[in-house]
């Protein structure tokens, strides 16, 4: 790495539980240390970030994790260090451009951050950075979500809600891309969702899911959004053993509350499969850790480089000040965000 002002850096900082949209909370500050990569680690020179709710849930104190001032964990961009000890994935080395999730150290919305090594990739060839920072935790949430807990199967028909997020257009992609029989999903955006692959839309702006849905003979409803009405959708719409799979559940406005439902439900539909037959009610986190990641990155790179599956930007322009994220952040939390937003932290 070339020496760089004494080997400091502009980083966004976490400074308490709190609003993310104020300076109290959230600032992006000069004179930062550039981490120095230890074993195991890799350090990546920033090109572009992305910003995903657990974030801003962090931040407020919603999400039960270790906490810290680096903010941000999908990321794209070049190596400049590899630690001591360090056996780089697929022979990685300086100068490779990479693409992961580091929500472990966390870090993106800097000018540089370490990673663990496990989690990067090379960066696929036929897109930018930004496009690729769009690609990590909601790639692998919407590949994770449709394979390891909705058991997907080429031929079966699936039932994707909201189409337009940044998992929800992935989930879509993937879906199709994968040999899903019918794609249905939902979104006020009908010509942009079906351009991903989607066979119908519902748009719930003008449509009743529940008339529209009821019926449908679904073997997985994904449910990328969360909120009550949509496992009710989904009781009357999944095939008798079919299977719910969803980020947030009930978002009721207290995890405990939700948690404890959505135990109940898997608990309740074990016991009555085990009877005479019945749903399956998977709420899950995406594994950015478990061994099967890197396959997992392989086969989105595959599927970007072969055109099977592109990201969705939502177009607006953040840079690296304070400003500019706490309007991303803000963005992100209006919960109605088409495509993924993404922050620019090297031209």
């Amino acid at each position: 790495m070339s020496e760089s002002k004494d080997k400091i850096m502009k980083a966004a900082r976490f400074h308490k539980k709190g609003d993310p949209t104020t300076s109290e909370v959230l600032s992006v500050e000069e004179g930062v240390p550039i981490p120095e990569p230890k074993e195991g680690q890799i350090l990546v020179q920033v090109k572009a970030a992305s910003i995903n709710p657990v974030d801003w849930k962090l931040m407020k104190g919603l999400v039960p994790m270790k906490q810290g001032p680096p903010v941000g964990s999908d990321v794209s961009g070049t190596i400049v260090k590899i630690g001591p000890n360090t056996t780089a994935p697929s022979s990685l080395k300086e100068g490779d451009d990479v693409y992961g999730d580091s929500i472990a150290t966390r870090g993106s919305w800097g000018e540089y951050m370490v990673c663990p090594a496990n989690v990067l990739s090379k960066k696929p060839s036929n897109i930018s950075h930004a496009e690729a920072a769009a690609l990590p935790l909601a790639g692998l949430t919407a590949l994770q979500g449709l394979r390891n807990h909705g058991n997907f199967q080429a031929g079966q028909k699936v039932l994707i809600f909201g189409g337009s997020g940044g998992v929800g257009s992935l989930a879509v992609q993937m879906a199709k891309a994968l040999g899903a029989s019918e794609v249905y999903s939902t979104g006020s955006d009908v010509k942009a969702i079906k351009a991903l692959g989607a066979d119908f839309v519902v748009n719930y702006k003008e449509e009743s899911l529940m008339d529209v849905l009821k019926g449908k003979e679904f073997d997985i409803v994904y449910d990328t959004i969360g909120g009550h009405e949509h496992w009710e959708v989904a009781q009357a719409s999944l095939k008798k053993d079919g299977i719910f799979v969803t980020l947030v559940g009930d978002d009721s406005g207290s995890m405990v509350t939700d948690l404890v439902k959505a135990a109940w439900r898997a608990v309740k539909g074990k016991v009555l499969r085990m009877i005479s037959g019945g749903l399956s009610y998977n709420l899950f986190l995406t594994d950015t850790s478990y061994a099967g990641l890197a396959d997992d990155m392989t086969k989105m790179t595959e599927l970007v480089e072969s055109g099977k599956l592109k990201s969705i930007l939502d177009g607006r322009k953040f840079e690296l000040t304070t400003e500019s994220i706490h309007s991303m952040v803000e963005a992100s939390m209006g919960h109605r965000v088409k495509g993924k937003l993404i922050l620019e932290v090297a031209k």
